[in-house]
């Protein structure tokens, strides 16, 4: 993938990925600072030959992994037909 910033839309909210800048080099995975309306919530690695596809599958679950199925504020997930 040759982006270098990515907007990936989260359970209706954008996240910003940017490459680090110096990892390419020499390494075989590419780090991602990963941001939230300007603040830094942590990073991600991929392999350095991506497809823009497989990269927003990868933040997705990224995200999911990180935040869970949704945010606050968000309409949560479908509920299934039985009752407790």
């Amino acid at each position: 993938m040759r982006h270098r910033r990515r907007s990936v839309s989260y359970a209706g909210e954008p996240f910003c990925f940017e490459r680090v800048r110096g990892w390419e080099a020499g390494n075989a995975r590419i780090v991602w600072s990963v941001s939230r309306r300007g603040e830094f919530i942590g990073t991600m690695t991929t392999p350095q030959e991506i497809s823009t596809r497989e990269f927003d599958v990868s933040s997705e679950q990224w995200l999911a992994d990180l935040l869970g199925p949704t945010l606050p504020g968000s309409r949560p997930p479908p509920q299934s037909g039985r009752h407790p």
